[in-house]
């Protein structure tokens, strides 16, 4: 096959997802460059201890954490495509201003107003996809927004490595400001988005009180999705310390696990992302990420007993199941999220849902690495344990939820099996049915009329 149609073939149908891909791509390129060499910016051109340089982290996840659930709201408001414009060009502003907070005082707070925009980009542009595809193609769409931004990381860390070795101030300053660059860059193929993609709330749009997350399975869902969320960790710290302090295995294998990780998940990540077509599917997908998270925990405890080719055999077998559970755990959460949204407050319950990753993001380091440095194979077996309790929780609470957003049954037919599935969108003539999952904070009209959901012609 011409290498141009295979791509054509794996992209997006629709002109406005592919829009968020190339979006997508162009963030992710300034952010590996950005992130190769953040290090070395933030300690030898900006003059940071690496103390201060911890604290400016915490306040970027903390500000996430607290920002995300507003950001949802004021997309729901104003629309997800202004909403994740605005936040491009505020996170580009951000890192303008970055190479002159040579104080810690003006780091710490660029450190926040970065934490805002990045964190609460993620829902949103999980809510536009959800406008602009269908709900047969949002999964898939998803994942390959999560393919293409792995291959922008490696590339802008492979073009950061060569202005590294330059081994210049100014050249790590250029960096930042670069990524700056692409932040603007990606708002500008942002604003090619069609009028669908901003879509404000009908609540807000008529000065209601905005719907609130009230019932509990959800939020339940939320956490179990941040529990399962923690292979990040594992990836990003737990592996690596593991590796180099407690076996025989040489130092190059933990770059050796990223660069597995990477390739596989480049690879996999669409190629498994179909089958979650419903709630029932996607909490399965769940299940095997907590499963296989599980595996990658028991394999990891046992490398620190082998000799180093074997423990080299064991971290790649651990980084395979990692992945297969960061790819499952990923889909799954789509899915779910999808499910248990109303569309009529998408960003809104989004972020929500997403402030179990966040809380992951924040506290998770802290905890694995306690449970792997003080605790040793007794820790893992105890993560391991974790992971697979969590995922099989998900499928006990995500059944509950379909049977809360359950059709109901036509006449007659109340003893056919019926498949789960999210509440259909209604026409134009049919009365809104408050969500089964999510209560209205203010006072709900029974017979208001929804507006119609807008279809989206496929681009080429």
């Amino acid at each position: 096959m011409d290498p141009k149609a295979a791509v054509r073939s794996w992209l997006p149908a629709g002109g406005p997802a592919r829009r968020l891909v190339a979006a997508a791509l162009v963030d992710s390129l300034g952010t590996g460059l950005f992130l190769a060499g953040s290090a070395l910016f933030f300690t030898r051109a900006l003059g940071l201890s690496t103390v201060q340089v911890g604290i400016g982290l915490s306040l970027t996840g903390l500000a996430g954490f607290l920002g995300m659930v507003p950001t949802g709201r004021l997309a729901d408001r104003i629309g997800g495509k202004r909403a994740l414009v605005a936040l491009y060009l505020w996170r580009g502003a951000c890192f303008c201003v970055y190479p002159f907070a040579r104080e810690p005082e003006v780091f710490y707070v660029v450190a926040f107003l970065i934490g805002v925009a990045e964190w609460g980009g993620g829902p949103i542009v999980q809510g536009i996809v959800g406008a602009v595809e269908g709900d047969a193609a949002r999964v898939r769409t998803m994942a390959v927004i999560a393919s293409v931004r792995n291959v922008g990381f490696s590339a802008g860390a492979v073009l950061a490595s060569l202005v590294l070795a330059l081994d210049d101030t100014t050249a790590f300053s250029a960096l930042v400001l670069a990524d700056a660059l692409t932040f603007f860059a990606a708002a500008a193929v942002l604003t090619r988005l069609p009028a669908a993609a901003n879509v404000r709330s009908p609540r807000a749009r008529d000065g209601r009180a905005p719907t609130r997350v009230r019932d509990p399975r959800f939020l339940a869902l939320a956490f179990l999705n941040g529990v399962l969320f923690l292979h990040s960790v594992l990836l990003a710290a737990a592996l690596p310390l593991w590796i180099a302090t407690r076996t025989e295995a040489p130092t190059w294998v933990i770059g050796g696990v990223v660069v597995l990780n990477t390739a596989l998940v480049i690879l996999l990540q669409v190629r498994l992302s179909g089958g979650a077509d419903d709630l029932r599917n996607a909490a399965r997908r769940q299940r095997w990420a907590g499963w296989c998270l599980a595996a990658c925990c028991l394999l990891t405890a046992l490398t620190a007993r082998v000799g180093p080719v074997a423990a080299t055999v064991l971290v790649a077998a651990a980084t395979l199941v990692l992945t297969l559970g960061e790819i499952w755990q990923s889909v799954g959460a789509w899915r779910l999220s999808y499910a248990l949204s109303p569309p009529e407050s998408r960003a809104y319950h989004l972020s929500v849902y997403e402030l179990g990753t966040s809380a992951a993001s924040a506290v998770g380091p802290a905890l694995i690495t306690w449970a792997v440095a003080g605790n040793g194979t007794t820790g893992w077996a105890a993560l391991a344990a974790g992971f697979a309790a969590a995922g099989s929780l998900v499928v006990v609470i995500a059944a509950g939820a379909a049977r809360g957003i359950r059709t109901p049954e036509p006449p007659g037919k109340a003893h056919e099996p019926h498949e789960t599935a999210p509440e259909p969108p209604a026409t134009a003539h049919e009365p809104q049915k408050p969500h089964a999952l999510h209560e209205p904070s203010g006072p709900h009209k029974a017979h208001e009329p929804r507006e119609p959901h807008e279809t989206i012609a496929k681009e080429r």
